[in-house]
């Protein structure tokens, strides 16, 4: 009783937004998707009017404090009614983390949701083979999004299920196995953690027996993010490029809305460092584009709209995208890892040799040209409880501080440790 009242105090203290701009659609509730060991709820927005045949998802993953229908205020729904696809929302339990967070660090000492097969990674993947069964979509045009928390199990599902994903698109991100405990959690957020980019593709290539190719990336950073340190872009970035076997120097770097915007691999790989903006998700309410929230900032960019398009809903045609067909049964457990060759080098890749293939698909590990590739199935991850600093703009970015509060670094390392400590188990 004691513990449930302080993970239901601190909760109070977090920021709480409702939805500000829904859809013409059905946003709803699923109550059985299949197998779910990470005991996560299901949402989903059906657009209007809805698909005629096979239609893509969009799975979009909350940060802390958060839950869907917060998350909704991103705006994915009305580009949904316009060019036809689903949105899936996951969404965490207090139970199973206190705030609200997608566990990306595992439970203590279980790694069960950072391995393929088991704990809310599975759970995900529950959630998709579902949208499939009941609405027909396609299964070769599954796309992976989210911010902080939900970033960093974006992470985890391109990381274990990259077969399942032709996409993902991450704001404040952290990188795959950054941490797989609570505490090591804290020094992944900030100051965050430095390591080749070799070791970092090696934890990828051990998540799975998958071995290329692997899913595309766009990168999103504020580089004044005091929540999630914004040398995780870079970390990220790393992790991909020796993933994707390319160099590490992008092949171009453009201003794009007020903001830069680098390219590799032709398309493969990009990143956008939101100059001078904090810890949120980037919308542009005056041009239709989402609407402010908790840890949603007007940033007169339209995030939403530049991951669609990155991810090829917009265009005139179809993404080019995995042969996959139905899905057959999720894998229950982990496959053995192939770690593949990953030494200090990029393996031979020449980005400039596959620019003019398109920026359709997805990209070998060998340094091989653009091709058709399969999927399987998908991941987990997220908390973001880290300690921020005194604001420097106008966006949110304590994870539990009321709206115009300020909080102490070492108040919010306390009261994510309470909160972790006190919602360990889930019921």
């Amino acid at each position: 009783m004691v513990r449930s009242s302080l993970v239901a105090a601190l909760l109070l203290l977090a920021p709480v937004s409702a939805l500000a701009q829904a859809g013409a659609g059905t946003f709803e509730a699923v109550a059985s998707f299949g197998a779910n060991p990470g005991a996560l709820d299901m949402y989903r927005y059906v657009p209007s009017p809805a698909p005629s045949g096979p239609a893509p998802v969009v799975v979009a993953l909350h940060a802390c404090t958060m839950d869907a229908t917060v998350f909704r205020n991103v705006g994915w729904e009305q580009l949904a009614d316009t060019y036809g696809f689903y949105v899936v929302y996951p969404q965490q339990r207090a139970a199973n983390n206190g705030l609200m967070c997608f566990n990306w660090f595992g439970e203590g000492a279980d790694e069960a949701n950072l391995r393929r097969g088991e704990g809310e990674n599975q759970s995900i993947v529950s959630m998709i083979d579902h949208m499939h069964a009941d609405l027909g979509a396609d299964m070769s045009r599954v796309f992976v999004t989210g911010h902080s928390a939900g970033a960093a199990m974006a992470m985890v599902m391109l990381a274990t299920w990259p077969e399942r994903f032709a996409a993902g698109g991450v704001t404040a991100a952290i990188p795959y196995r950054c941490a797989t405990s609570l505490s090591a959690a804290f020094s992944c957020q900030t100051p965050g953690v430095d390591r080749t980019a070799a070791d970092w593709a090696t934890l990828v290539r051990g998540a799975s027996s998958h071995a290329g190719p692997w899913p595309r990336l766009s990168v999103w950073h504020g580089t004044s993010d005091t929540v999630v340190d914004p040398s995780n872009q870079r970390e990220v970035i790393e992790q991909w490029t020796a993933l994707l076997g390319v160099p590490a120097s992008p092949q171009s770097t453009t201003t794009v809305d007020g903001y830069p915007r680098s390219v590799w691999a032709g398309g493969a790989l990009e990143s956008w460092e939101l100059t001078g903006r904090g810890h949120a998700s980037f919308v542009d309410p005056e041009s239709g584009c989402g609407a402010t929230a908790s840890y949603v900032a007007d940033a007169d960019i339209c995030s939403t709209r530049h991951l669609a398009d990155f991810f090829g809903l917009t265009g005139p045609g179809p993404m080019p995208g995995p042969d996959a067909g139905p899905p057959g049964p999720s894998d229950a457990g982990p496959p053995g890892a192939d770690a593949g060759a990953v030494d200090g080098g990029a393996p031979g890749a020449d980005a400039g040799a596959i620019a003019d293939a398109g920026s359709w698909g997805m990209w070998g590990s060998d340094g091989g040209s653009w091709g058709s590739w399969t999927q399987d199935a998908g991941p987990s991850a997220g908390a973001d409880a880290g300690p921020p600093g005194p604001p420097r703009d106008p966006t949110p970015r304590c994870a539990v501080d009321a709206p115009g509060a300020g909080a102490s670094p070492p108040a919010m390392m306390l009261v994510a440790l309470l909160v972790a400590l006190v919602a360990r188990r889930r019921v």
